[in-house]
Protein backbone atom coordinates (compact mmCIF):
# COMPACT_ATOMS: atom_id res chain seq x y z
CA UNK A 1 0.00 0.00 0.00
CA UNK A 2 1.06 3.41 -0.76
CA UNK A 3 0.61 6.06 1.60
CA UNK A 4 1.19 10.06 0.75
CA UNK A 5 2.43 12.50 3.79
CA UNK A 6 2.05 16.22 3.41
CA UNK A 7 4.03 18.04 6.16
CA UNK A 8 6.24 15.01 6.81
CA UNK A 9 8.59 17.06 8.13
CA UNK A 10 6.40 18.85 10.71
CA UNK A 11 6.41 17.61 14.42
CA UNK A 12 3.31 15.50 14.31
CA UNK A 13 4.42 14.49 10.26
CA UNK A 14 7.45 12.71 11.49
CA UNK A 15 5.89 10.92 13.96
CA UNK A 16 3.49 9.64 11.77
CA UNK A 17 5.92 8.57 8.97
CA UNK A 18 8.17 6.84 11.31
CA UNK A 19 5.05 4.61 12.60
CA UNK A 20 4.09 3.65 8.58
CA UNK A 21 7.97 3.01 7.87
CA UNK A 22 7.60 0.49 10.93
CA UNK A 23 4.54 -0.90 9.35
CA UNK A 24 6.69 -1.05 6.15
CA UNK A 25 4.45 0.73 4.07
CA UNK A 26 5.53 2.49 0.78
CA UNK A 27 5.80 6.38 1.33
CA UNK A 28 5.82 9.08 -0.50
CA UNK A 29 5.98 12.83 1.10
CA UNK A 30 5.63 16.57 -0.42
CA UNK A 31 8.50 19.14 0.56
CA UNK A 32 8.92 22.72 -0.16
CA UNK A 33 12.66 22.11 1.41
CA UNK A 34 13.56 18.22 -0.15
CA UNK A 35 17.11 19.11 1.69
CA UNK A 36 15.71 19.54 5.36
CA UNK A 37 13.37 15.92 4.34
CA UNK A 38 16.61 14.43 3.22
CA UNK A 39 18.08 15.25 6.41
CA UNK A 40 15.49 13.50 8.44
CA UNK A 41 15.78 10.28 6.35
CA UNK A 42 18.07 8.18 4.64
CA UNK A 43 17.84 7.68 0.96
CA UNK A 44 15.59 5.05 0.12
CA UNK A 45 13.35 4.94 2.88
CA UNK A 46 10.55 7.26 1.14
CA UNK A 47 9.98 9.04 -1.63
CA UNK A 48 10.28 12.92 -1.56
CA UNK A 49 8.79 14.94 -3.70
CA UNK A 50 9.30 18.74 -4.08
CA UNK A 51 5.94 20.66 -4.17
CA UNK A 52 4.18 23.92 -2.14
CA UNK A 53 0.56 24.43 -2.05
CA UNK A 54 0.70 27.94 -2.84
CA UNK A 55 1.98 26.82 -6.35
CA UNK A 56 -0.99 23.82 -7.95
CA UNK A 57 1.50 23.97 -10.72
CA UNK A 58 4.44 22.12 -8.69
CA UNK A 59 2.26 19.19 -7.74
CA UNK A 60 2.22 17.25 -11.13
CA UNK A 61 1.52 13.31 -10.60
CA UNK A 62 1.22 14.09 -6.44
CA UNK A 63 -1.02 11.27 -5.99
CA UNK A 64 -0.56 8.69 -8.65
CA UNK A 65 -0.67 4.94 -7.58
CA UNK A 66 -1.46 6.08 -4.00
CA UNK A 67 -3.76 4.84 -1.40
CA UNK A 68 -3.98 6.80 1.30
CA UNK A 69 -3.65 10.29 1.93
CA UNK A 70 -2.62 11.57 5.12
CA UNK A 71 -2.96 15.86 4.72
CA UNK A 72 -0.92 17.63 7.98
CA UNK A 73 0.33 20.55 6.11
CA UNK A 74 -0.86 23.57 7.11
CA UNK A 75 0.25 27.24 7.08
CA UNK A 76 1.68 29.09 10.21
CA UNK A 77 0.55 33.07 9.96
CA UNK A 78 0.58 36.10 12.81
CA UNK A 79 -3.35 35.85 13.82
CA UNK A 80 -2.76 39.96 14.91
CA UNK A 81 -2.86 40.29 11.41
CA UNK A 82 -5.02 43.72 10.82
CA UNK A 83 -4.31 44.03 7.29
CA UNK A 84 -6.41 40.67 5.92
CA UNK A 85 -3.47 39.08 5.16
CA UNK A 86 -3.32 35.95 7.22
CA UNK A 87 -6.95 35.40 6.45
CA UNK A 88 -5.96 35.45 2.72
CA UNK A 89 -2.75 33.20 3.27
CA UNK A 90 -5.13 30.62 5.30
CA UNK A 91 -7.82 30.91 2.56
CA UNK A 92 -5.06 30.11 -0.03
CA UNK A 93 -2.58 27.23 1.51
CA UNK A 94 -5.47 25.58 4.09
CA UNK A 95 -8.43 25.81 1.94
CA UNK A 96 -7.38 26.28 -1.65
CA UNK A 97 -4.54 23.99 -1.28
CA UNK A 98 -6.84 21.08 -0.05
CA UNK A 99 -9.05 21.20 -2.34
CA UNK A 100 -6.60 21.25 -4.77
CA UNK A 101 -5.07 18.25 -3.05
CA UNK A 102 -8.87 16.55 -2.88
CA UNK A 103 -9.04 17.02 -6.77
CA UNK A 104 -6.03 15.19 -7.64
CA UNK A 105 -6.54 12.39 -5.34
CA UNK A 106 -10.13 11.74 -7.01
CA UNK A 107 -8.45 11.70 -10.13
CA UNK A 108 -5.69 9.13 -9.43
CA UNK A 109 -8.38 6.86 -7.29
CA UNK A 110 -7.45 7.20 -3.99
CA UNK A 111 -9.01 5.53 -1.54
CA UNK A 112 -9.07 7.20 1.73
CA UNK A 113 -8.00 10.45 2.64
CA UNK A 114 -7.57 11.87 6.29
CA UNK A 115 -6.94 15.50 6.78
CA UNK A 116 -5.32 17.01 10.50
CA UNK A 117 -7.84 19.81 11.78
CA UNK A 118 -7.68 21.96 14.48
CA UNK A 119 -9.82 22.47 17.79
CA UNK A 120 -9.49 26.25 16.26
CA UNK A 121 -11.72 25.46 14.00
CA UNK A 122 -14.69 25.14 16.73
CA UNK A 123 -13.56 27.98 18.78
CA UNK A 124 -12.72 28.15 22.65
CA UNK A 125 -16.35 27.78 24.30
CA UNK A 126 -15.34 29.55 27.11
CA UNK A 127 -15.54 27.36 30.13
CA UNK A 128 -18.22 24.42 28.11
CA UNK A 129 -17.15 21.27 27.10
CA UNK A 130 -17.00 20.61 23.58
CA UNK A 131 -17.62 18.21 21.40
CA UNK A 132 -18.24 17.46 18.07
CA UNK A 133 -22.01 18.08 18.16
CA UNK A 134 -20.73 21.54 19.50
CA UNK A 135 -21.79 25.23 17.30
CA UNK A 136 -18.54 25.90 15.00
CA UNK A 137 -17.68 29.32 16.04
CA UNK A 138 -13.70 29.71 14.90
CA UNK A 139 -12.65 33.17 16.12
CA UNK A 140 -9.36 33.25 14.37
CA UNK A 141 -8.36 33.30 10.58
CA UNK A 142 -6.68 29.67 11.17
CA UNK A 143 -9.75 28.66 12.79
CA UNK A 144 -11.68 29.48 9.71
CA UNK A 145 -9.25 28.43 7.47
CA UNK A 146 -9.09 24.78 8.79
CA UNK A 147 -13.46 24.68 9.03
CA UNK A 148 -13.54 25.97 5.47
CA UNK A 149 -10.95 22.81 4.71
CA UNK A 150 -13.05 20.64 6.91
CA UNK A 151 -16.00 21.32 4.58
CA UNK A 152 -14.41 20.72 1.56
CA UNK A 153 -13.18 17.18 2.47
CA UNK A 154 -16.72 16.09 3.36
CA UNK A 155 -17.92 17.51 0.55
CA UNK A 156 -15.47 15.84 -1.26
CA UNK A 157 -16.21 12.26 0.25
CA UNK A 158 -19.43 12.24 -0.70
CA UNK A 159 -18.95 13.78 -4.29
CA UNK A 160 -16.14 11.18 -4.90
CA UNK A 161 -17.28 8.49 -3.29
CA UNK A 162 -13.72 8.84 -0.96
CA UNK A 163 -13.30 7.55 2.35
CA UNK A 164 -12.77 10.52 4.48
CA UNK A 165 -12.08 11.77 7.97
CA UNK A 166 -11.43 15.12 9.85
CA UNK A 167 -9.62 15.04 12.98
CA UNK A 168 -9.76 18.15 15.21
CA UNK A 169 -6.32 18.33 17.28
CA UNK A 170 -6.31 20.67 20.67
CA UNK A 171 -2.40 21.44 21.71
CA UNK A 172 0.27 18.17 20.75
CA UNK A 173 3.22 17.34 23.12
CA UNK A 174 6.01 15.28 22.71
CA UNK A 175 9.73 14.42 22.94
CA UNK A 176 10.46 16.97 20.29
CA UNK A 177 7.57 19.61 20.20
CA UNK A 178 7.97 22.90 20.13
CA UNK A 179 5.19 25.94 20.91
CA UNK A 180 4.19 27.10 24.44
CA UNK A 181 4.91 24.23 26.35
CA UNK A 182 8.51 23.62 25.87
CA UNK A 183 8.93 27.65 26.30
CA UNK A 184 6.86 27.56 29.43
CA UNK A 185 9.37 24.83 31.28
CA UNK A 186 12.36 26.69 29.61
CA UNK A 187 11.08 29.60 31.70
CA UNK A 188 10.21 27.97 34.92
CA UNK A 189 13.63 25.71 34.50
CA UNK A 190 15.50 29.58 34.60
CA UNK A 191 12.92 31.19 37.40
CA UNK A 192 11.17 33.60 34.90
CA UNK A 193 7.97 31.83 34.92
CA UNK A 194 5.44 33.41 37.96
CA UNK A 195 3.49 31.18 39.96
CA UNK A 196 0.15 30.99 38.33
CA UNK A 197 -3.20 31.31 40.29
CA UNK A 198 -5.72 28.59 39.89
CA UNK A 199 -8.61 30.13 37.94
CA UNK A 200 -9.94 26.76 37.74
CA UNK A 201 -9.88 26.82 33.71
CA UNK A 202 -10.01 23.81 31.66
CA UNK A 203 -7.55 22.89 29.14
CA UNK A 204 -6.89 19.79 26.44
CA UNK A 205 -3.97 18.30 24.77
CA UNK A 206 -2.95 15.19 23.35
CA UNK A 207 0.93 13.57 23.01
CA UNK A 208 1.44 13.25 19.75
CA UNK A 209 1.86 9.52 19.67
CA UNK A 210 -1.95 9.37 20.57
CA UNK A 211 -2.69 11.46 17.58
CA UNK A 212 -0.71 8.74 15.49
CA UNK A 213 -2.80 6.12 17.36
CA UNK A 214 -5.90 8.24 16.17
CA UNK A 215 -4.57 8.65 12.29
CA UNK A 216 -3.94 5.36 11.67
CA UNK A 217 -7.12 4.39 13.61
CA UNK A 218 -9.12 6.79 11.01
CA UNK A 219 -7.55 5.69 7.61
CA UNK A 220 -7.68 1.88 8.67
CA UNK A 221 -11.95 1.69 10.42
CA UNK A 222 -14.32 2.03 8.16
CA UNK A 223 -16.59 3.75 10.61
CA UNK A 224 -14.29 6.70 10.33
CA UNK A 225 -15.69 7.72 6.99
CA UNK A 226 -17.21 11.19 6.69
CA UNK A 227 -16.79 11.88 10.02
CA UNK A 228 -14.77 14.36 12.21
CA UNK A 229 -13.30 13.67 15.45
CA UNK A 230 -11.69 15.31 18.20
CA UNK A 231 -8.65 13.46 19.75
CA UNK A 232 -7.15 14.46 23.29
CA UNK A 233 -5.09 12.37 25.75
CA UNK A 234 -8.51 12.38 27.78
CA UNK A 235 -7.20 14.47 30.89
CA UNK A 236 -8.61 17.86 31.63
CA UNK A 237 -5.86 20.07 33.09
CA UNK A 238 -5.92 23.91 34.89
CA UNK A 239 -3.09 26.35 34.29
CA UNK A 240 -1.93 25.89 37.42
CA UNK A 241 -2.08 22.06 37.56
CA UNK A 242 0.22 22.19 34.38
CA UNK A 243 3.09 24.89 36.06
CA UNK A 244 3.11 22.66 39.13
CA UNK A 245 3.42 19.35 37.18
CA UNK A 246 6.44 21.07 35.07
CA UNK A 247 7.56 22.48 38.71
CA UNK A 248 7.75 18.85 40.05
CA UNK A 249 9.18 17.70 36.88
CA UNK A 250 12.09 20.05 36.74
CA UNK A 251 12.97 19.64 40.32
CA UNK A 252 11.96 23.25 41.30
CA UNK A 253 10.30 24.24 44.53
CA UNK A 254 6.51 25.38 44.38
CA UNK A 255 6.67 29.24 45.52
CA UNK A 256 4.32 29.45 48.45
CA UNK A 257 2.57 32.32 47.12
CA UNK A 258 0.84 33.05 43.45
CA UNK A 259 0.52 36.03 40.98
CA UNK A 260 -3.08 37.66 41.36
CA UNK A 261 -5.35 36.99 38.42
CA UNK A 262 -5.93 40.63 38.89
CA UNK A 263 -2.44 41.83 38.53
CA UNK A 264 -1.85 39.21 35.53
CA UNK A 265 -4.59 41.16 33.30
CA UNK A 266 -3.90 44.67 34.48
CA UNK A 267 -0.65 43.84 33.44
CA UNK A 268 -1.90 42.57 30.05
CA UNK A 269 -4.27 45.82 29.00
CA UNK A 270 -0.96 47.72 29.65
CA UNK A 271 0.33 44.99 27.55
CA UNK A 272 -2.12 45.76 24.83
CA UNK A 273 -2.05 49.54 25.20
CA UNK A 274 1.93 49.19 24.66
CA UNK A 275 1.96 47.27 21.86
CA UNK A 276 -0.74 49.95 20.37
CA UNK A 277 1.57 52.54 21.07
CA UNK A 278 4.82 50.34 19.51
CA UNK A 279 3.19 48.81 16.53
CA UNK A 280 4.86 45.30 17.75
CA UNK A 281 4.09 42.64 19.59
CA UNK A 282 5.34 42.53 23.66
CA UNK A 283 5.78 39.31 26.24
CA UNK A 284 2.12 39.93 27.63
CA UNK A 285 -1.25 40.80 26.27
CA UNK A 286 -5.31 40.18 26.34
CA UNK A 287 -4.20 37.44 23.65
CA UNK A 288 -1.60 35.81 25.29
CA UNK A 289 -3.11 35.77 28.91
CA UNK A 290 -6.47 34.15 27.28
CA UNK A 291 -3.66 31.51 25.91
CA UNK A 292 -2.62 31.08 29.36
CA UNK A 293 -5.71 31.16 31.53
CA UNK A 294 -8.67 30.83 29.52
CA UNK A 295 -10.36 27.36 28.54
CA UNK A 296 -9.82 25.50 25.75
CA UNK A 297 -11.61 21.80 27.04
CA UNK A 298 -12.62 19.12 24.12
CA UNK A 299 -14.60 15.51 24.53
CA UNK A 300 -12.58 12.68 22.59
CA UNK A 301 -15.81 10.40 23.76
CA UNK A 302 -16.88 9.67 19.89
CA UNK A 303 -13.38 8.09 18.96
CA UNK A 304 -13.23 6.08 21.73
CA UNK A 305 -16.40 4.95 21.33
CA UNK A 306 -16.97 4.96 18.04
CA UNK A 307 -13.32 3.34 17.10
CA UNK A 308 -11.67 2.05 20.06
CA UNK A 309 -9.25 5.18 20.20
CA UNK A 310 -7.77 4.61 23.93
CA UNK A 311 -4.77 7.22 24.81
CA UNK A 312 -1.78 5.91 26.67
CA UNK A 313 -0.04 8.85 27.58
CA UNK A 314 -1.07 12.08 29.73
CA UNK A 315 1.15 14.71 30.36
CA UNK A 316 2.65 14.02 33.68
CA UNK A 317 3.58 10.77 31.78
CA UNK A 318 5.40 12.33 29.28
CA UNK A 319 7.59 15.19 31.36
CA UNK A 320 10.49 12.72 31.25
CA UNK A 321 10.91 12.34 27.69
CA UNK A 322 10.08 15.70 26.86
CA UNK A 323 12.84 17.33 28.95
CA UNK A 324 15.37 14.73 28.34
CA UNK A 325 14.32 15.96 24.63
CA UNK A 326 14.90 19.84 25.97
CA UNK A 327 18.23 19.34 27.59
CA UNK A 328 16.26 20.27 30.81
CA UNK A 329 17.48 17.88 32.76
CA UNK A 330 20.40 18.57 34.84
CA UNK A 331 23.73 16.94 35.95
CA UNK A 332 22.23 16.21 39.43
CA UNK A 333 19.48 14.01 37.89
CA UNK A 334 16.22 16.51 39.59
CA UNK A 335 13.98 13.56 40.25
CA UNK A 336 11.14 13.78 37.89
CA UNK A 337 8.68 11.68 40.29
CA UNK A 338 5.93 13.86 41.45
CA UNK A 339 5.50 13.39 44.91
CA UNK A 340 2.14 12.03 46.26
CA UNK A 341 1.28 14.52 48.76
CA UNK A 342 2.07 17.26 46.06
CA UNK A 343 0.67 16.38 43.16
CA UNK A 344 -2.07 17.96 41.40
CA UNK A 345 -2.60 16.25 38.31
CA UNK A 346 -5.42 16.32 35.70
CA UNK A 347 -8.11 14.26 35.97
CA UNK A 348 -9.97 12.39 33.33
CA UNK A 349 -12.70 13.12 31.54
Amino acid sequence: MKVLVTGATGFIGRHLVAALLSRKETIRILARNVEQAEAIWSPGLLEVVRGDFANALTLGDLCEGVDIVFHLASGSFAENDKTGEAEWLHQKVAVEGTKELLRRAARAGVKRFIFVSSVKAMGEGGSSHLDEASPELPQSAYGRGKLAAERAVLEAGRTYGMHVCNLRLPMVYGSDGKGNLPRMMAAIDRGWFPPLPEVKNRRSMVHVNDVVQALLLTAENPKASHQTYIVTDGCTYSSRQIYILLCQALGRSIPGWRFPAGLLQMAAKAGDLAGWVLKREVPLNSQVLYKLMGSAWYSCAKIQRELGYRPRYSLETALPEILKALCLVTSSQRSLALSPDRREEGKRS
